[in-house]
């Protein structure tokens, strides 16, 4: 790097975090921005497929900005996910688990899904971070 600048990319290609027997493959879905929920998931299915058969292709594997990472398969609520360049920022999904919560007052109990978030703040300051949070809780609030 000759110079330490910041640099805005009109793309956003997600990592998608996928253990393996024999370890983790990170297929990456380029231009995420242009894809729809049915077209994201057909991709998904099929890094899926690929990694499962050992057959992905090493240009799937790639060129991430954003990864993200569901350590709640396994175990877990909350991490500390680790951000590995040239990812800006990785986002962790822990175990989902009904709970109790207050509703236009009154009680509910609704699916909670727990997340982590982590961001090299050489290229995200931390208010970036929680809006980004934020926006992506509300997104997600919407397609219940």
């Amino acid at each position: 790097m000759a110079k330490l600048e910041r640099t805005l990319f009109p793309e956003i290609n997600i990592g998608i975090a996928m253990d393996a027997g024999e370890g983790l493959f990170v297929p990456v879905l380029k231009n995420a921005e242009k894809h729809d929920q049915a077209s994201f998931r057909q991709e998904l299915n099929r890094f899926k497929a690929e990694v499962q058969a050992r057959s992905i292709s090493p240009k799937d594997l790639g060129g991430s900005t954003i990864q993200l990472s569901n350590f709640g398969t396994f175990a877990g609520r909350y991490a500390n996910p680790i951000v590995v360049p040239p990812n800006v920022a990785i986002i962790g999904t822990g175990k989902f688990r009904d709970e109790v919560v207050a509703v236009n007052n009154a009680i509910a109990i609704h699916r909670v899904m727990p997340l982590s978030i982590t961001v090299d703040h050489r290229a995200i300051t931390g208010g970036e971070a929680a809006r980004f949070l934020k926006a992506m809780i509300d997104d997600l609030q919407k397609s219940q």
